[in-house]
């Protein structure tokens, strides 16, 4: 659990989350602020401008009763200004800072809002022009002169200059008009509460559409590391999909040739561990075959003697000549069995000699007529031209005899055998250097009609002494010695069948080269002895 939670926090989808996260949240913080800063100012502005214009309008609607300190008066002038919303208290003053008349909401009866106004209006200097703001407490104390203006009289206006007729103001007063400050605090709490709501949902919000981005962003690098994982651990690895043409796109893009050419890599591997282990099989089988071969020549040579020196005593018309015969066709069969053994285990040194292949057919198809019988068809497909390579024209023979008694074999109730030859470019290295070169390459092709083979079968089909016939009646060396051919002439084999879709043996060996080729057949070259 902790690994997985580790794993999580070091994910790069989540660093870019926490980036993204936390830069929402400041720029929210550093908006929200401001917003709550300028709209808390904008509030206060409009109660002090509310105070200022009431203290105004009180101090020139009153000049006149506080210049005569008439009570009855300023108190009716005063109860309008009482009745404004935010308005608790009224105060008016003479020149001399002496209370005249003072009006205060019940409310407020805390302390005494006359003894809060006349200490500040004690402290604030004589002015005849101008509102000051005081602030105490939960209140807005405004405090504005009265002043009496005396305009100069016509006499004064023809007697005097324009300069020294101006008119003349005195200080006769002063109005202390106090607004309850608890209003902005209220308003203030309304503007955090609103301002808190709009900045958490603009957090959520913005956190939701970061995590959309931030996922569709990082998805393809999620399923690009499983596949990297997957591929590590050398399991199967699905093709990532490629959903953009950027950066991220481009590295799937890589990633899924890197994985397919990975893949090839392994399947080439397995291919030529197979191989080596099919070639290390046929050579610990050659070997021993090639001891059987020794010994058994050794055995048959003694059996041969012995058989001559009876026949020289024994006359003609003796009656166990018969058997004597017989003894002698299982010599001839002893002795092509060692010679089926000798081939495979190459010991036998092929003649190499220019061969035309289609000659070679034409000239075997009435021995390999004998040996399909009456109740199968044999066709022959041959190329216009010579198809000319260089083989031992006794071992080709002995591949083409195999091939078709193997697929006689195949078609107990009679069929088709076609034999087919044809000139294709394929494949080889060169030893020398690794370069891979294209070659004209002579095919032949032996296919029948027959029932085919399983997956086992053909996984085993060419290893020596293995045979699906009933016991007597197989050796279980006739491919084995057809594939023995095939690698000392340095060509491949290839099979395809399958359950009841017939056998096709594909035979390639290189064409007779030119004198001098670089690719002749005697500088090594071949096409592999793939099966």
């Amino acid at each position: 659990m902790k690994t997985s939670a580790d794993n999580f926090r070091n994910s790069f989808g989540f660093k870019v989350f926490r980036a993204f996260g936390l830069t929402l949240l400041a720029v929210s913080f550093v908006f929200t602020s401001s917003l709550v800063y300028y709209q808390s100012r904008a509030v206060k502005e409009s109660l002090v401008k509310e105070g200022n214009m009431l203290a105004g309008l009180l101090s020139y609607s009153a000049r006149t009763w506080v210049f005569a300190e008439n009570r009855e008066m300023l108190q009716t002038e005063v109860q309008g200004f009482m009745g404004q919303k935010n308005v608790v208290a009224v105060l008016v003053y003479n020149a001399e800072r002496s209370l005249i008349y003072a009006d205060q909401k019940k409310a407020f009866a805390g302390r005494s809002l006359i003894e809060q106004s006349r200490d500040k209006i004690t402290a604030v200097k004589p002015s005849a022009e101008g509102v000051s703001v005081v602030e105490g407490g939960h209140v807005l104390l405004f405090i504005t002169p009265v002043v009496l203006e005396r305009s100069p009289s016509p006499e004064e206006l023809i007697y005097l200059d324009e300069a020294a007729a101006k008119a003349e103001s005195s200080l006769i007063g002063y109005v202390a008009v106090v607004l309850d400050a608890s209003v902005l605090q209220q308003e203030m709490r309304g503007i955090l509460l609103k301002n808190a709501l709009f900045a958490l949902a603009f957090l959520l919000f913005g956190g939701i559409a970061i995590y959309v981005v931030v996922s569709r962003v990082t998805a393809p690098l999620t399923r690009l590391t499983s596949a990297v994982q997957e591929l590590g651990r050398g399991e199967t690895v699905e093709k990532v999909p490629v959903e953009s043409r950027d950066e991220v796109g481009r590295l799937a893009m890589d990633f899924n040739t890197m994985s397919e050419n990975l893949l090839k890599r392994e399947e080439e591997k397995r291919m030529l561990e197979e191989r080596l282990r099919h070639a290390q099989k046929m050579e610990a089988v050659g070997t021993l075959a090639r001891g059987i071969a020794h010994d058994f020549n050794n055995i048959l040579a003694t059996v041969r003697g012995s058989l001559y020196i009876i026949e020289r005593r024994m006359p003609m018309s003796d009656s166990l000549q018969p058997y004597v015969e017989k003894i002698h066709t299982s010599i001839h069969k002893a002795q092509s069995l060692i010679q089926g053994l000798i081939t495979f285990s190459k010991t036998l040194t092929a003649n190499l000699q220019p061969l035309n292949l289609n000659a070679l057919l034409l000239k075997a198809r009435p021995m390999l007529a004998g040996i399909v019988g009456n109740s199968v068809e044999l066709n022959l497909s041959l190329c216009e031209g010579e198809v000319t390579i260089l083989a031992d024209a006794f071992q080709m023979e002995q591949v083409l005899m195999n091939l078709s008694s193997n697929a006689r074999d195949a078609m107990p109730d009679g069929g088709r055998i076609s034999i087919a030859t044809e000139r294709r470019a394929s494949a080889l290295q060169v030893p020398a250097d690794g370069r891979t070169v294209w070659r004209d390459c002579a095919v032949l092709t032996v296919s029948d009609s027959g029932a085919g083979m399983d997956d086992e079968t053909k996984s085993r089909i060419f290893e020596p002494f293995y045979t699906t016939k009933e016991p007597g009646k197989g050796t279980g060396l006739g491919l084995s010695i057809v594939y023995g051919i095939i690698q000392q002439h340095r060509g491949r084999i290839e099979l395809q069948t399958g359950k009841s879709c017939g056998t096709v043996f594909s035979i390639q060996l290189p064409l007779a080269a030119p004198t001098g080729d670089a690719l002749s057949q005697t500088d090594g070259t071949d096409f592999g002895g793939e099966v």
